[in-house]
């Protein structure tokens, strides 16, 4: 396993900058993959689902090596902090999932993020406010992750590998889309789109 430093950083660069979430995706994915015993996966051999599309997924995608374009990271759009790493060499998974409070942030942070959020705030509030978000992210960073996230074995169905199928045009607009995508309604293959207009 790389070293902490070393993982913030790339997810720092791959993310933009370190909050509070990139620094929960950080702690819960090093976690996870040290309870499998495996490593970032070069193709699918790690499966990767997030159960939310905030910040912390970034990192997840970043530390683990699974990705859209290879099929092995799922999005299940649940607005939970909660990741679920399977290893499909060792048919093994577990699910972490942030505790109750775990993600408390201080009265003076939580009322800047409100300021944000209603686009009130001064270009000093502003600067006070990532000031307030860079500290939490490092204690964040320094927390153990059994004081922030519940780890327990999954077993969720073990995804399919990623399929790779030739383009065919849809019949109505003639877009390429991939021939298992496809969908035959009244004898015309139709892409999602037109298939639901």
């Amino acid at each position: 396993m790389r070293s902490l430093n070393d993982d913030i950083q790339r997810c720092v660069t791959f993310h933009g900058h370190l909050c509070p979430g990139l620094a929960l995706g950080i702690v819960a994915t090093r976690a996870g993959l040290q309870a499998l015993g495996v490593s970032r996966s070069e193709d699918e051999e790690l499966v990767s689902i997030t159960e939310t599309d905030a910040c912390c997924a970034d990192a997840v995608q970043v530390l683990t090596g699974s990705t859209f374009g290879k099929g092995n990271f799922i999005y299940h759009d649940l607005g939970k902090m909660a990741f679920t790493f399977i290893s499909r060499e060792q048919q093994k998974s577990v699910r972490l999932c942030l505790k109750p409070g775990a993600m408390e942030l201080s009265a003076p942070h939580r009322a800047l993020l409100e300021k944000i959020a209603d686009e009130s705030a001064t270009e000093g509030e502003l600067a006070e406010f990532w000031a307030h978000h860079g500290k939490r992210a490092h204690e964040i960073l320094e927390t153990p992750w059994e004081t922030l996230f519940s780890m327990a074995p999954a077993s969720p169905a073990m995804p399919p590998k990623a399929k790779m199928a030739p383009s065919i045009p849809c019949d109505q607009c003639g877009e390429p889309v991939m021939a298992s995508k496809l969908q035959e309604i009244q004898g015309k293959y139709l892409c999602g789109t037109c298939g639901t207009a």
